[in-house]
């Protein structure tokens, strides 16, 4: 036999053996269940489920706001409103620059506030040149603002509520029939203020939540188009809990005036949870109205929205 019959036999054998592989394989392809598409989740710097609008983390120290970022992630927080404490706020001018520079740093992910104590200015104008420049250099908030030993309407505290009122920025308050922002029942001192400064928006916190149970919040949060108030206080879980139906009611009615918070601090890093991030998934609010308390509100009051 010639080498080139042997040759083209070779081929015609390869061929058919080619086809037969392709065909088994084809058909062993066919039957194989199909493989679900991978999922590749986003990163945790751009989404979230949270705005959390009352946290207290360390601004003034190189990488202190990094490590809020990190609890940040971990918690599903994209967002949060940062309030100083007196043992938080700069000293000095050296650490006020540090501020400046570590909140540059996260300007996308956490918001600043700023404050001033009641005794620290003596008029109006005075608190304005401090409150306008606090604004210029990057402050969304006034507080949290406690009060000590005032009622919420002494001559002290409406100084402060004016000069906000005038340079633009809300304020978010501490609430106690106490010590702090003190009133009476009913609230009247604080509605005095809702009514004195509408152009102001104000955030209630604290023992506020107390009054719940009476009725007055629900008819302040609905009378006062400036009034809003965040959920984060221990006092306010408690009453909350008591009746997780009346709470869930009171959710969804005065959903666009609440705002989610937790009133965590440097001290709740490498610790559990705070409980509103299980509170919200047990109330099982409507899915609008949880987006308005995680995150809508929360825009739209400081700014946030496109």
């Amino acid at each position: 036999m010639s080498s080139s019959v042997s040759v083209t036999r070779s081929l015609r054998l390869a061929t058919s053996f080619a086809v037969i592989l392709a065909t088994t394989t084809f058909a062993f392809e066919k039957d194989k269940p199909a493989t679900p598409p991978v999922t590749v989740e986003p990163p945790a710097s751009s989404a979230g489920r949270f705005i959390d609008a009352h946290v207290h983390f360390h601004a003034c120290k190189t990488g202190e706001l990094d490590k809020a970022i990190a609890w940040m992630t971990s918690n599903n927080v994209q967002r949060v409103i940062n309030y100083p404490l007196a043992q938080s706020r700069p000293k000095n001018d050296a650490e006020r620059k540090q501020m400046l520079e570590n909140y540059a740093k996260h300007k996308d992910r956490i918001g600043r506030g700023c404050v001033i104590f009641p005794d620290e200015v003596n008029s109006v104008e005075e608190a304005v040149v401090i409150l306008t420049r606090e604004k210029q250099e990057g402050a969304v908030v006034f507080g949290e603002h406690y009060g000590e030993n005032l009622k919420f309407d002494d001559p002290k505290n409406l100084r402060l509520y004016e000069a906000c009122a005038k340079v633009g920025l809300p304020i978010m308050f501490h609430y106690s029939d106490r010590t702090r922002n003190m009133d009476e029942k009913g609230m009247p001192r604080l509605e005095n203020v809702l009514k004195l400064y509408t152009n102001c928006m104000i955030i209630a916190h604290g023992d506020w939540w107390r009054s719940l149970p009476e009725g007055s919040c629900g008819r302040l949060l609905q009378t006062y188009t400036n009034f809003y108030a965040d959920i984060s206080c221990t006092v306010g879980r408690a009453g909350i809990r008591r009746d997780m139906e009346r709470s869930r009611e009171f959710f969804i009615k005065h959903a666009d005036k609440l705002l989610f918070g937790t009133d965590s601090g440097w001290w709740s890093f490498g610790k559990s949870p705070a409980p509103e991030f299980a509170l919200m998934d047990e109330l099982k609010l409507p899915k609008e109205v949880e987006e308005k308390m995680c995150r809508k509100n929360a825009e739209r009051l400081f700014g946030w929205t496109k």
